[in-house]
């Protein structure tokens, strides 16, 4: 039997034909819809051709530069979507939840709110006093170094007017076996950190804050995820794992595309 000649060489699956296709994407010559199957089965190829892979000028063809020009083109339609799409999150947001957010920026508080999936999202029950004009926080306490590592406690509304020593003052009044090296420093011993976001390596960074301010004065001119989280130590240090920084680096906004 003679085969007619085929451009690609013969069938590299069973290379008992002539080839009739290449994969777009690792270049194997088949000649039937057996062989492309057998080839994806076996080089677990899904046969989509890798439109950001490095190629040569003098190798691109006509082909090649209008696939690339539509990718880059998909690329700017989804951008402008993603921009579309936040834009029309923002102007859903409930009213309670705009006034917050323009209340804590009346403050210099930059609050950023995530997408509603999110659990500390769910959590968040700060909220804005309109007739007296003053917010309610909702605030993580994690005291660090205490014998339980995880001791944590939750106040879902703080007052923004009062201290941050008065809004502690009943975890060291209150007896709390976790707290017993909290609460034999004193409260007048401990130091207060808030952790940083909006900043660059935000992870392991906090903010030294001052016991004898109000909470909304330690709040300003700081960037806060739906509500402020504060570590409480016995110690004259930030938490182990954390690098004190100054205030003024809260003005370096990190772009995260889960917040509003």
């Amino acid at each position: 039997m003679c085969y007619h000649y085929s451009r690609l060489g013969n069938c590299e699956v069973c290379a008992a034909q002539p080839a009739r296709y290449a994969c777009p994407k690792c270049e194997v010559k088949t000649c039937s819809l057996p062989c492309v199957q057998i080839h994806k089965r076996e080089l677990n190829c899904d046969g989509i051709r890798n439109r950001t892979k490095f190629l040569p000028l003098s190798e691109m063809t006509a082909r090649e530069f209008m696939s690339d020009y539509c990718f880059l083109e998909e690329c700017t339609r989804y951008t402008e979507q993603r921009k579309q799409d936040r834009w029309k999150h923002q102007r859903e947001l409930p009213v309670p939840l705009q006034r917050l957010r323009t209340a804590a920026k009346q403050r210099g508080i930059q609050l950023k709110l995530l997408q509603s999936h999110f659990s500390r999202r769910q959590q968040n029950t700060s909220f804005l006093d309109w007739k007296l004009s003053r917010l309610y926080w909702r605030v993580e306490w994690i005291f660090t170094h205490s014998l339980d590592p995880s001791t944590h406690f939750v106040d879902a509304r703080c007052d923004e007017q009062l201290t941050l020593t008065a809004l502690l003052t009943k975890y060291f009044n209150e007896p709390h076996k976790q707290l017993q090296p909290h609460q034999a420093a004193g409260i007048g011993q401990v130091s207060l950190w808030l952790r940083a976001e909006g900043v660059k390596r935000s992870g392991t960074r906090c903010f030294q804050l001052a016991p004898h301010k109000t909470l909304a004065a330690n709040l300003a001119g700081k960037t806060i995820i739906e509500f402020p989280t504060i570590y409480v130590s016995y110690e004259q240090r930030p938490p182990e794992g954390l690098e004190a920084i100054d205030s003024g680096e809260s003005s370096v906004i990190s772009k995260r595309q889960d917040v509003i």
